[in-house]
C-alpha cells in the first residue's frame, strides 16, 4: 500500500498549502526584489546626465577660452589669467581643479607646416616656442596663416561612484579659431 505525502504530514501540508494560497506579502516581496534594479538604474541615470554636462562645459569651456584670445591682439599674464578665470566660472557648477586648459598660438608656413609662437596653460607650463605642431590639412589654405588653439581638458570625478562606471573618465575638447582682428595674436610679458 502506498501512502501519500499528505497522509503522512498532514499539518505540513495544510500549512504549505495555505501559504501558497496567501497573497498578502507578494507586494513586499516584489518589492524587495526589484529595488536594487531600479536604484542602480535611477542613479546611474543621474551620474549619467551629469556626466554628460560635463561633457557639455568642457566643450563650452574650450570655445569660450579660444574665442576670448582669438579675439585680442595682444595677450599677457594678466589678460590670460582673466581668461582662465572665465573658464572656472563657465565650468560651473563643476570643481575647476581637474581642468587643464593649454592655449597655444601657432604659426603655419606656406607648405602647412605649423609652428608654436606661444603658449600658455592655467596649471603647469603650455607647449615650447618654436615647437613644431601638427596642422590639420582642413585648416591650411595654401598661404601663411596663424591659429589659436584652446585645448581644455576636465578629469571628471562622479558624484555616487558606487558601480565605478563613470571613473576615470577624462574629457577634452579642442577648437581652432584664427585671430579677428589681427593676423596675429602677439605675446607680451
Amino acid at each position: 500500500m502506498r501512502t501519500s505525502p499528505s497522509s503522512i504530514c498532514p499539518r505540513a501540508t495544510t500549512l504549505f498549502c495555505g501559504l501558497a494560497r496567501e497573497r498578502s506579502g507578494m507586494a513586499a516581496v516584489e518589492f524587495a526584489l526589484i529595488l536594487p534594479v531600479m536604484l542602480l538604474l535611477y542613479l546611474g541615470g543621474f551620474e549619467a546626465s551629469k556626466a554628460l554636462e560635463a561633457s557639455r562645459k568642457v566643450e563650452t569651456t574650450a570655445e569660450t577660452v579660444g574665442n576670448l584670445v582669438a579675439r585680442n591682439r595682444m595677450m599677457n599674464p594678466t589678460a590670460m589669467g582673466n581668461i582662465f578665470g572665465i573658464s572656472s566660472a563657465v565650468m560651473a557648477p563643476f570643481s575647476p581643479d581637474a581642468l587643464k586648459i593649454i592655449v597655444t598660438a601657432v604659426q603655419v608656413d606656406e607648405k602647412g607646416q605649423g609652428t608654436v609662437d606661444w603658449s600658455q596653460a592655467n596649471s603647469g607650463s603650455g607647449l615650447a616656442a618654436g615647437a613644431s605642431y601638427p596642422v590639420a590639412p582642413e585648416l591650411f589654405f595654401g598661404t601663411a596663416s596663424y591659429l589659436i588653439v584652446a585645448d581644455v581638458s576636465y578629469a571628471y570625478a562622479p558624484l555616487l561612484d558606487y558601480t565605478n562606471s563613470f571613473s576615470n573618465i577624462t574629457f577634452s575638447k579642442t577648437y581652432t579659431f584664427r585671430p579677428r582682428l589681427s593676423k596675429s595674436v602677439k605675446w607680451e610679458n
